[in-house]
């Protein structure tokens, strides 16, 4: 490290000062005819110097230069505490971990008289620095029955970008690290890696295959049809053996969905098997594969694999309830159905709460609007019982989308809550007013989704007063904030609504007032070639309501499986930032496992939930961690302000064996031989560590700090130029030049 003077000139200054030397030399050079060449050397010297400090200052130098510190350099070690470094294939049949922990103690101990050895253990994360191999001892202590079962991946370039975070670099002479190099996760080392900085490394384990038999992949479709079969493929593949055979697993919980045998013929051989199934049920599904145990195996972490799966019905459901079926519900199914993944359900009622299907046996409502994409039903007296009203509210405010179509004959159910959250209000007609309505948007609808067909809001306003004109069953009004007016028509001096939206809840809700709507859909005009607006408004209306979700004020988002021994990273957004006095947590509850073990980190003898706060990372964004077993959960998270609850939302997530691990278990040398010669350091097998041992005794492996001087900030040169000023003023005064 050589030494550095840098200067940043300012030519406007470097300008005047030339101008003011000029001055100086034609004043004492001839205006003052009487003064002796002694005294006017003088006096220009005076002046020389006090213009040389200004120059000096003008152009800012800064002087950079080594120097030795006092302090001990320090020597960080990192120690890989990966699931692969349960191999036991270093030296007396010890594991690679148990190894690498062993060669960290040593170095701490031969080399603490010149090094601070700092000492940290990493997997998909580096764990803290402390001096000598304490933070190891506490990863185990802190890891428990795990620490003698890691199943952790290895990110050593996250671990290199850390350890480059945590530590002045400039206090550092070398890093370590101990590892087999199966590097499976994170950022690539090379590139995380500083080359300013000496790499030296000891290769943990075998090149070779170790004699195990284990899941080297599987693939697993990320989404599949309710009913239709599917498929999970999977590898096989075993090290330096003999023959083996076995017999892989699909499970979900605990039910086996399918057995498949395999066989591999000899050392380094693999097989792809199938495994298939039928999923029963939509929504987010966690299988597990497992191989079951083969005789004289020593690994057990390498056989099983947890997958998620969204399962999807064939169609996205909507169904339509209603005691009678007419031409309107009839042009609403075509609608709906215009785009091929989505499908109309007829439903009629069936006793207080209760739905058929047409020939069909009666069931809970309920158990239709468990998979309903959105929900229809006519808001009449014989199908807006409370029984099923109070249905269709707990749906709305889990997030569902409803649309309610007024009876035609203007047959108004019985006050309930769900009327109440409505907040409808309506009166009857002195007289039946006929198909007189012609649609046309209001101001709130010139801006909705809904009643813009696709399209803006001209083109949207002439498509709807070309369609013929419908009946508004009743006089409809809302009071409360829930609907808006997003469709009227006007009657004699009257606006009457025709359509209403909202919210209700977490869910949206549609309010239809018009009968002879069929028409819209035999009608040429508005749209090219006679199309009519079934497909873009009851089309388009359904997929507005099946899209509740959007306006949720408060997401989650974890990743949908995490590795067993790690925590679940979670993040919660809203829609707009709340301030430094907004709150979030979040909890885990295990999901059919009730009186199971606690979840971890509870700290109080065995809950099956745990609850953590989360931290501001940015407006509007919060995150954090909380820790669990092995499980299936259902993360809650909850945003609250001054007292009061902004939003909730939850999702469903697993822990379980990941596998990526454990896909390839032979050492890597050559990424450890890469980081050490891009930095100048060594690599050596952990058995045979005498190079890099020499590497680390030579006395050139010193990191100086380099110290940094600013020259023109200095109390010498301000006193010069003070000094200078006040001779030549002094001088002056006495050969009488004042």
């Amino acid at each position: 490290m050589k030494s550095d003077l840098s200067l940043t000139p300012t030519p406007a200054a470097l300008l005047l000062i030339a101008a003011a030397i000029g001055v100086a030399v034609w004043a004492y050079t001839t205006r003052y005819p009487i003064l002796s060449s002694r005294r006017r050397g003088v006096l220009l010297g005076a002046r020389f110097l006090a213009l040389l400090a200004l120059l000096v200052a003008s152009l800012a130098p800064v002087l950079r230069f080594p120097t030795a510190s006092r302090e001990r350099n320090r020597l960080l070690v990192l120690v890989d505490h990966s699931g692969s470094m349960e191999v036991r294939d270093a030296p007396g049949g010890q594991s690679r971990a148990a190894a690498a922990d062993s060669a960290a103690a040593s170095l701490a101990r031969e080399l603490g008289s010149r090094y601070d050895v700092r000492i940290a253990p990493f997997d998909a994360a580096l764990g803290p620095f402390t001096r000598g191999p304490a933070s190891l001892l506490a990863a185990d202590a802190a890891g428990g029955a795990r620490a003698s079962r890691r199943v952790g991946e290895t990110a050593l370039g996250d671990a290199l970008r850390q350890s480059a975070a945590r530590v002045d670099p400039d206090s550092v002479a070398a890093l370590v690290v101990i590892s087999d190099g199966a590097v499976n996760r994170g950022e690539d080392p090379e590139r995380a890696q500083d080359p300013s900085l000496p790499a030296l490394a000891l290769v943990a384990g075998s090149a070779a295959d170790p004699p195990t038999v284990g899941i080297a992949g599987v693939e697993s479709p990320d989404e599949a049809v309710l009913g239709r079969p599917a498929a999970v493929h999977v590898t096989v593949r075993q090290g330096t053996r003999a023959a083996a055979k076995g017999t892989v697993r699909l499970a979900e919980g605990g039910r086996e969905l399918a057995t498949v045998p395999y066989a591999l013929s000899g050392a380094g051989s693999s097989t792809r098997v199938s495994l298939p199934f039928a999923p029963l049920s939509a929504g987010k599904h966690f299988l597990s594969v497992t191989l079951d145990p083969v005789p004289g195996d020593p690994m057990s972490q390498n056989k099983s694999r947890l997958i998620a799966v969204e399962v999807r019905p064939a169609k996205r459901l909507v169904p339509v309830l209603s005691a009678a079926w007419d031409w309107d519900l009839r042009s609403l199914t075509r609608g709906i159905q215009s785009d091929t993944a989505w499908s109309a359900v007829r439903l009629a009622p069936a006793g207080p709460g209760s739905a058929a299907v047409p020939g069909g046996a009666a069931a809970p409502l309920d158990s239709y609007l468990q998979n309903a994409e959105a929900v229809v039903a006519r808001y009449d007296v014989r199908t807006m019982t409370p029984e099923r009203a109070q249905a269709l509210l707990r749906y709305l405010e889990r997030g569902g989308g409803v649309l309610l179509w007024l009876d035609p004959e203007g047959r108004a159910p019985a006050e309930t809550p769900l009327s109440r959250a409505l907040g409808l209000t309506w009166r009857f007609w002195n007289g039946d007013p006929g198909m007189v309505a012609t649609a046309d948007l209001t101001p709130e609808g010139r801006v909705h989704e809904v009643t813009l067909l696709g399209g803006d809001a001209a083109s949207a306003a002439s498509t709807w007063r070309a369609l013929p004109p419908v009946k508004p069953p009743v006089f409809l009004g809302a009071r409360g904030g829930a609907l808006v007016p997003v469709l009227s028509a006007r009657i004699e001096e009257a606006q009457v609504p025709l359509l209403f939206a909202g919210h209700v809840g977490a869910g949206r809700v549609a309010v239809l007032n018009a009968a002879g709507t069929y028409r819209w859909g035999l009608t040429a005009s508005g749209l090219g070639n006679g199309a009519g607006v079934e497909a873009s408004f009851f089309g388009g209306l359904t997929q507005w309501l099946a899209s509740a979700g959007e306006d949720r004020p408060v997401r989650i988002t974890a990743p949908d499986i995490t590795a067993e021994g790690r925590s679940i990273a979670v993040r919660m957004t809203t829609t707009a930032p709340l301030g430094g006095d907004a709150r979030a947590t979040v909890r885990a509850r295990r999901i059919g496992a009730a009186g199971a073990a606690a979840v971890a980190g509870a700290g109080d003898g065995g809950r099956a939930e745990a609850r953590t706060a989360l931290s501001p990372a940015e407006p509007g964004v919060y995150t954090g961690s909380i820790a669990a077993p092995p499980g299936v959960y259902q993360l809650v998270g909850r945003v609250e302000r001054g007292g009061r609850v902004v939003g909730v939302d939850s999702m469903r997530v697993a822990v379980g064996a990941q596998g990526i691990e454990f896909e390839t278990l032979a050492a890597e040398p050559d990424v450890l031989q890469r980081l050490a010669d891009r930095s100048g350091g060594a690599s050596a097998p952990l058995e045979r560590p005498e190079p890099v041992l020499r590497r680390l005794r030579s006395p050139d492996l010193v990191r100086s700090r380099l110290a940094q001087v600013d020259l023109f900030h200095n109390p010498l040169l301000f006193a010069i130029l003070v000094l200078a000023l006040a001779v030549e003023w002094t001088l002056r005064r006495r050969f009488n030049l004042m």
